[in-house]
């Protein structure tokens, strides 16, 4: 495919908002006649330096106050309004702004949204200053509640209309108005002639050119209220609603036409919609739309069929999603060329806050959404990495936690962009609620009002607490993580923030922010980045686009330079309530030009400029684009799933019990561990089997079948031990029998047992004979056998729940403990698997050990482990269990209040409210004697990792990439996948029988890792391996077919076997 280099492009003839260029002209005459002082200028200098601090480099953001801007709107919302939190749940959501140029004059301009009072419309004047012309313009919309706003050229002829979201409810009678612009400085409401005039529960609408024929279609995003939803079955999706419900409008030739039911867009009253986003997320050339509903309806993954209609895509692409969802973006964060999700949601970085705040829903009320049809949700912020299309069906998996961005408290505003140049796109969040109302100190006030009693709504809107919040500023650290900056970056001043907008409105190539907030003026900063940085350089486009889309919304640009790429669409509308600067903005870092810029339309011509210089702003036209451009897929991966062709029909079912009724403060369910998997010929026929689940009968009690040869199995001699089982490992003439718990006493150690062959087929326990201390090891998951340092005899490894990697090095026919001297000490964590295999070649057995991973709500290292205090606290006759992890430096419990005292009832006393437990330490609530007689377990770290064998008995830990992060790994497999000589891994688990905090482990779709032959392993991106294994995971293993090809057997819980086949190579 050749691309045509296109000629139609300009410097962008601006008008200049930054300092004149004179300046550099005075100081060049100044500097010749100094030079001849040039010593005695430095000596001065360096001596002054010497006298005083070395001033501290300033904060990337500076507040620009309303006296420098002219900027005074503010959104004040009176509490005696008689409408008010109690009566309209959405009161204190805030309202959006909205940046374009409207006037065309080269520096983008404001429009705020006010949600009583008028909205506000300033022209740039540059240099920071703003001219309200809302009444000139007539753009004030001053009656009724309005929500959100957005710029687009709804008609085609040059000039940015605005659009403006209202609610009508409560007698508030908001409608949606178009303004469209006159191009003399006024524009005039035409919103009934476009067909626009809808008057419902509007939140935001988006712009965009869904069916290809480059004029601009828009979807409305709608919320809904109590009163409508309660009259309303479960999941009622298709029955349309007049004033709920979302609409799809395709333009017909300058007038909008519903036709969400045709495009399959649901209309019912379930969805409280916040947030939208239109991105190209499949990469298939047609916009999807994203939509972020409030409460417990299904956000919504419209996929794009490219022929006018969508496919609901939630449930297969996700494992979960936000549950109070709320304001959305997409862009590709991690630069690998697909854009990626943030979805805000409410879960506090205070952990006073989070213990008295209304955000998770019970395990068992989970449980009940799932099986009334709802896709699963997590109370907290979702950063959706985008895998790819495997399989043909888009992957995404949740990695806030490991991000680092999933708790920011109420919030509002995700935004991306590159705010300091670098390259990498940081995570602008808004937050805020001026009243909070899931208080659970207020919930329960209210569930004391007697019933028929109905308080003046200003006595319950005083009972809220009013608690002003930080917004963050997530710095992009390359790895898949982020570090919020606010603070140091001069963004760290709290209050109510609600819509925001990027911008960059002085044209010098760094983003500026504009915060429309809650009784406060708007707030504007101003982002200095180009002020002194020599590594900030920058690149801005701006579209001309043919036909009626004269944006180019929904182009795609994507620059290539240094080894590095970027891709940014063109869709103005993110965020909440908010639409952005609408031309895409690149930061290089140190980079002075670019390779390549190719810009790819909606209707998918291109332009591939090359050898672009960097700090300037560059126009494009559509109408030196030629071609179609193709995007790239990969047709052949590496496996393939074979399950259709082998038909094979089993499904591990998984029995329906809840151990949260018999220990509510265990960290975890240990019921959903199953299945087990094994293979081997079974019947001597050269063939191999395999078998996952044995009959039912005698529960705690192990068996061991010994096969005739022919298949036919015969029950053997075991000691009679009754124990709760977790992995059988046979090394030679030993089995060891490893144990998980003790029943209805999770944190006590189990008893576990190495029992010999006396080589007739019996056994016997010589556990305190031959191998002392193993019995008492802890709760086992896993054990390998290995002759780790090459003596010719198997040693015995042992991994489990709160325990070091255990390393039983086999002497004089005795087990001895050498944890410590193998350099393991102090790897105490929740492992999960582990194997053996040569991972760098050196022909000594190295290690793969799987653990909880590092995308999870609790965080263990040797300096701030996590803890759980096993015993019987105050004495009440049962064990208890208290988990603690760290947050900001305090260990804090994972259980609130309601937990605790359902198992320690005399706390309630101490404890009289959720604000007096707040964020008290288990010191604050347990005795001191008890604390210290509790048996205390700890884990050091999560992270999953592999032990590379020195060949001197000791061990090397590295940890595995962050993608083997994601979530527990239950399995793992090595060799030579790609067949180049090394030896790679493959990985895979999930867990999801976990409390409602921590939220399920489901980020995981398997693994292959590439080894490089020396211990470095690098992740395979999931389109080019193919592997798309969902579900929990729990054992692999190969099975060879009658025509010699090897398959790939996944067991998972509660699911189908998986087979994937390696594809051939030809």
């Amino acid at each position: 495919m050749s691309a045509p280099v296109s000629t139609g492009f300009s410097g962008h003839a601006l008008r200049s908002a930054t300092r004149p260029a004179s300046e550099t002209k005075v100081f060049t005459l100044y500097w010749r006649p100094l030079r001849r002082h040039l010593p005695f200028l430095l000596a001065t200098a360096l001596a002054t330096l010497c006298c005083r601090r070395v001033p501290t480099v300033p904060p990337l953001f500076e507040a620009v106050g309303g006296a420098t801007t002219g900027i005074t709107f503010a959104n004040m919302l009176p509490e005696d309004s008689a409408v008010n939190i109690v009566n309209y749940l959405y009161f204190y959501n805030g309202g959006g702004v909205a940046a374009g140029d409207v006037d065309g004059d080269g520096l983008i301009d404001l429009y705020f949204t006010s949600n009583l009072g008028s909205n506000h419309l300033y022209r740039n004047l540059g240099h920071f200053r703003f001219e309200d012309i809302t009444a000139r313009a007539g753009v004030a919309d001053s009656v009724g509640w309005k929500s959100g706003v957005t710029m687009a050229d709804v008609n085609g002829d040059g000039r940015l209309d605005i659009y403006v979201s209202g609610v009508n409810y409560l007698g508030m009678h908001g409608h949606n108005v178009l303004y469209i612009n006159n191009g003399d400085g006024t524009f005039t409401d035409r919103t009934k002639e476009y067909g626009l005039d809808f008057a419902g529960y509007s939140t935001q609408a988006v712009f965009f050119d869904y069916d290809g024929d480059r004029d601009l279609d828009m979807y409305l995003l709608n919320s809904s209220t109590l009163s409508e939803r309660a009259a309303a079955p479960s999941v009622s999706r298709t029955v349309r609603n007049p004033k709920a419900g979302d609409r799809l409008y395709r333009n017909d030739r300058g007038h909008f036409v519903d036709v969400s039911a045709a495009a399959h867009i649901y209309g019912g009253v379930e969805g409280f919609g916040l947030g939208v986003i239109a991105s190209d997320v499949n990469l298939d050339g047609c916009p999807d739309i994203y939509v972020a509903n409030d409460f417990p309806e299904n956000d919504f993954l419209y996929v794009n069929n490219c022929d006018g209609t969508f496919t609901e895509s939630i449930a297969q692409a996700t494992g979960h999603t936000s549950r109070f969802s709320m304001g959305a973006d997409a862009a590709d964060f991690n630069n690998d060329g697909r854009p990626d999700l943030a979805v805000l949601d409410m879960l506090p970085d205070s952990e006073a806050i989070r213990k008295s705040a209304a955000t998770n829903a019970s395990y068992e009320l989970l449980n009940h959404y799932r099986e009334a049809g709802y896709h699963d949700q997590s109370a907290r912020n979702t950063l959706q990495l985008n895998r790819g299309v495997v399989g043909g069906t888009l992957r995404f998996s949740d990695i806030g936690f490991l991000a680092g961005i999933a708790a920011t408290d109420w919030s509002w505003a995700p935004l991306f962009a590159d705010f300091d140049n670098d390259g990498l796109k940081d995570l602008f969040v808004t937050t805020g609620i001026y009243r909070r109302p899931n208080d659970l100190d207020y919930i329960a006030s209210l569930d004391s009002i007697p019933t028929g009693i109905a308080p003046p709504a200003a006595r319950l809107i005083a009972k809220m607490p009013h608690v002003p919040t930080p917004n963050y500023l997530f710095h992009n650290n390359g790895d898949l993580t982020f570090t919020d900056r606010a603070q140091g970056w001069g963004l760290g001043a709290r209050g109510f923030s609600n819509g925001a907008a990027y911008v960059d409105l002085d044209n010098d190539g760094a983003l500026d922010l504009v915060v429309n907030r809650i009784n406060a003026p708007a707030a504007v900063y101003r982002n200095r980045a180009r002020d002194s940085d020599s590594t900030a350089h920058f690149l801005t486009v701006t579209l001309r686009g043919v036909g009626g889309n004269t944006a180019g919304i929904g182009a795609k640009v994507m620059i290539a330079g240094n080894g590095a790429h970027q891709l940014a669409e063109v869709m103005p509308t993110r965020g909440f309530e908010s639409a952005v600067d609408p031309r895409p903005h690149f930061g290089l870092g140190s980079a002075r030009r670019v390779d390549s810029l190719t810009v790819v339309w909606p209707d998918r011509r291109f332009q591939v400029l090359t050898n672009v210089a960097a700090d300037q702003f560059i126009t494009v036209s559509q109408q030196d684009a030629a071609g179609r451009y193709i995007f790239p897929r990969n047709t052949q991966p590496l496996f393939r799933d074979v399950g259709d062709q082998m038909a094979i029909s089993y499904r591990h079912r998984e029995n329906t019990f809840f151990d949260f009724s018999r220990e509510p403060l265990m960290p975890h369910l240990l019921s959903t561990e199953g299945p087990a998997l094994a293979v081997g010929d079974v019947n001597g026929d050269g063939r191999v089997s395999g078998g996952n689940e044995f009959w039912e009968g005698e529960p705690l009690h192990d068996r061991l079948y010994l096969n005739d040869g022919r298949g036919n199995f015969s029950r053997t001699a075991l000691p009679d031990f009754a124990h709760n089982g977790s992995c059988v490992a046979r090394g030679g003439e030993f089995l060891f029998v490893g144990s998980r718990v003790v029943a209805r006493r999770y944190g006590v150690t189990p008893r576990s047992y190495l029992l010999e062959n006396d080589g007739r087929g019996h056994f016997r326990d010589v556990t305190q004979e031959k191998a002392p201390g193993l019995d008492s090891i802890g709760m086992v998951t896993r054990a390998t056998w290995v002759d780790y340092d090459g003596d010719g005899k198997l040693d015995l490894i042992v991994v489990g729940e709160w325990m070091p990697v255990h390393v039983f090095h086999q002497e004089n026919g005795r087990f001895v403990d050498r944890t410590d001297k193998a350099g393991l000490a102090g790897t105490n964590g929740w492992w999960t698997s582990i194997a053996s295999a040569d991972l760098n070649g050196d022909g000594r057995p190295d290690l793969i050990l799987g653990n909880l991973g590092l995308n999870s709500f609790l965080r263990a290292s040797p300096a701030e482990p996590a803890r759980l205090y096993v015993g019987d606290f105050f004495e009440t006759g049962t064990l208890k269990q208290i988990l603690t992890s760290y947050r900001h430096g305090v260990s804090y419990p994972l259980a609130g209040r309601d937990e605790l005292l359902q198992v320690m009832p005399s706390l309630r006393s101490r404890y009289p409210t959720y604000a007096s437990f707040g964020a008290s330490r288990i010191q604050d609530f347990i005795p001191k004697k008890e604390l210290q007689q509790a048996r205390v377990l700890v884990a050091d770290t999560f992270a999953s990792v592999i032990a590379l064998n020195r060949g001197d008995g000791t061990f090397e830990l590295r940890t595995l990439p962050a993608e083997a992060q994601f979530a527990p790994i239950y399995a793992s497999l090595a060799g030579d996948f790609d067949g180049d000589g090394k030896t790679d891994l493959i990985l895979a688990g999930n867990f999801s029988g976990v409390t409602p905090v921590e939220g399920r482990y489901d980020a995981s779709y398997g693994l292959l890792l590439h080894g490089d032959g020396r211990g470095g392993f690098a992740a395979v991106d999931m389109e080019q391996s193919g592997l798309a294994i969902d579900g929990q995971v729990r054992h692999m293993a190969w099975l060879r077919r009658a025509n010699g090809d090897r398959v790939l057997v996944v067991a998972r819980n509660n699911d189908r076997l998986q087979l994937e086949q390696i594809t051939p190579r030809h």
